[in-house]
């Protein structure tokens, strides 16, 4: 039996523009779902994985991970989606629920749910016979139907748009899920962001909802600071126009620096500028992140984390799939939160490279609709 053909946006070679084929898309496995792909975000993830961010890989490449669509086909195993259902697709794993990790609630060490993947083969082959690499998650959502594992999937209320769901899969909980799950900031607190792109806002909207005062938005261009007032921030820093952040920082909170700091941008040089400015007792998060070449920490030293200055990672907002999405739906409805200001133009599938391009030029988030509803 002949296997579903559909639209997929695929890079021919590492590091290539992105065009559009038709491919091959595999049969169904037990525990996989088959999802009519209606939006599709982009992250920089996207743009950066097809150069080999994540790693290099051989052959064509395809990405995409903010993903809302409809399930028209299920594994013999699922049980949490049927057919008709909408939802959205993220590489955050929900768990198992028994097992010792997810019961830590570590559900990234699912002992039973196979992990994020990266640089593996996705679901679809060329017709001329090359397999795909999915390049930065579980699968490749700038398609127009794709397979996922059951466990990616979080149910989508019917009153949330399907471009709202998309954004909540990846950039919204990676900054705003960061700000709640790792900073815990109390109210009162100060807070810093450096790098003022989708993450970057929702930290600031986080940092807002939480009572944070002062919350200080950093980035070089202009017109995201002045974004960023409109999402929370208090003050606003371009470091082309200062002659030290840290000290610009340390003016506004009266000379101590900020009790807590993200870094949404890639680079070592940021990290250094916004541990400098975070307060001798307080704590930096990385979420940017570029090649691994790039992100040595040679410049710090154990003498700076004496005093009780802490350091720490987030992926994905350190989220619980299943627990925090629909609240994160509940703030939208309830209008708490505004995903809609985040994002910025829309593009169909076949147009695809200019998306990319606008989100390198600065675009907080592009939508990719894959189908027409």
């Amino acid at each position: 039996m002949a296997k579903m053909r559909v639209k997929l946006a695929l890079a021919p070679r590492m590091g290539r523009e992105v065009v559009v084929e038709e491919v091959e898309l595999d049969d169904l496995g037990e525990y996989d779902v088959r999802l009519k792909v209606m939006t599709c975000t982009i992250c920089h993830s996207d743009i950066h994985a097809n150069t080999g961010e994540h790693g290099e890989y051989e052959g064509p490449g395809a990405a995409g991970h903010e993903i809302a669509g409809i399930v028209t086909e299920i594994g013999d195993k699922v049980t949490y989606v049927k057919p008709g259902d909408r939802v959205l697709c993220t590489e955050v794993r929900q768990g198992c629920g028994y097992c010792d990790q997810c019961l830590h609630d570590r559900h990234w060490f699912c002992e039973n749910i196979p992990p994020m993947s990266f640089r593996v083969d996705s679901c679809f082959t060329r017709l001329n016979g090359e397999r795909v690499i999915q390049t930065c998650s579980g699968t490749a959502g700038f398609a127009t139907y794709t397979n996922v594992h059951e466990a990616m999937l979080c149910k989508l209320d019917d009153d949330i748009p399907f471009e709202i769901g998309s954004a909540l899969a990846c950039g919204f909980m990676s900054g705003f899920g960061a700000v709640l799950n790792r900073s815990q900031p109390k109210p009162g607190e100060s807070y810093a962001v450096t790098g003022c792109g989708g993450v970057g806002m929702s930290a600031i909207m986080a940092a807002k909802h939480c009572g944070c005062v002062p919350i200080i938005a950093i980035d070089t261009k202009p017109e995201k600071l002045e974004a960023a007032k409109k999402f929370g921030a208090t003050h606003c820093i371009n470091p082309n126009e200062v002659e030290n952040v840290a000290e610009a920082v340390r003016a506004i909170t009266n000379g101590y620096g900020v009790d807590h700091s993200m870094v949404a941008v890639a680079g070592p040089g940021v990290k250094r500028i916004t541990f400098n400015l975070t307060a001798d007792y307080g704590q930096m998060v990385i979420v940017g992140h570029g090649h691994p070449r790039d992100e040595g920490m040679e410049a710090f030293n154990f003498f700076e984390f004496l005093l009780g200055k802490r350091m720490t990672g987030s992926v994905m907002g350190a989220v619980t799939l299943r627990r925090d999405i629909p609240k994160y739906m509940e703030m939208y409805r309830t209008g708490q939160i505004d995903i809609d200001a985040l994002l910025t133009n829309r593009f169909k599938l076949d147009d695809i490279q200019e998306a990319l391009n606008d989100s390198e030029r600065g675009a907080i988030k592009n939508v990719v609709i894959c189908n027409e509803e």
